[in-house]
C-alpha cells in the first residue's frame, strides 16, 4: 500500500509539472514579440556590429530618409514608417554578409528601451500603459551599424 501511495505522488507531481510547461510553451508561441511589457535588460549580450560596412554613401546614391505616422486606438500604436530610398529586408542571420547601402532594417525604441528590430515599415504597439510615451525608430544596415537617420514622436494614450 505504502508504494502505491509514493507512485500517485510522483505521478501527481508528474502531471502538475507536465501542465506548467505546457502553459508556459504556450504563452511563449503566442506572445507578441514587441510588447511593451518585455523589460529591456540591460546586461543581455546584443549581436556583434560587422564591421563590413560601406565605407561611404556610393556617389550619386541619396541618403535615406525616415518618418513616422502613427495612430493611436486605446491602447495600441499603428505605426507607419514612410522612408525614401531605403528598402526593408529580412534578417537572413549571416551577419558577415557585405551590407548594401539603402537596404536594412529599423531598431525599435520605446522611451528610450530597445524593444526590438523591425523588418517591415508598418507593425503595431500593443498595450501601452497609459500616458505620454516616445517612439523613436533608427534604420540599420543589414549589420546593425547605423545609417544615422531617426525619427522621434511622442503620442499619448488615454
Amino acid at each position: 500500500m505504502k508504494v502505491f501511495i509514493i507512485s500517485m505522488r510522483n505521478l501527481i507531481l508528474g502531471g502538475i509539472v507536465f501542465l506548467v510547461v505546457l502553459v508556459a510553451g504556450i504563452v511563449l508561441l503566442v506572445k507578441d514579440p514587441l510588447h511593451v511589457s518585455d523589460s529591456y535588460r540591460p546586461g543581455d549580450t546584443s549581436v556583434p556590429a560587422s564591421t563590413n560596412a560601406p565605407l561611404s554613401q556610393p556617389e550619386g546614391a541619396a541618403k535615406p530618409s525616415l518618418n513616422m505616422d502613427i495612430q493611436v486606438e486605446g491602447t495600441t500604436a499603428e505605426v507607419s514608417l514612410l522612408t525614401q530610398n531605403f528598402e526593408f529586408v529580412q534578417e537572413n542571420g549571416e551577419l558577415a554578409q557585405t551590407p548594401v547601402f539603402g537596404k536594412g532594417h529599423a531598431h525599435l525604441y520605446l522611451d528610450g528601451e530597445s524593444k526590438g528590430m523591425i523588418y517591415h515599415p508598418e507593425f503595431m504597439l500593443k498595450k501601452l500603459p497609459k500616458g505620454e510615451h516616445e517612439i523613436r525608430v533608427e534604420l540599420n544596415y543589414s549589420n546593425h551599424l547605423p545609417y544615422k537617420v531617426e525619427a522621434t514622436q511622442k503620442i499619448v494614450v488615454k
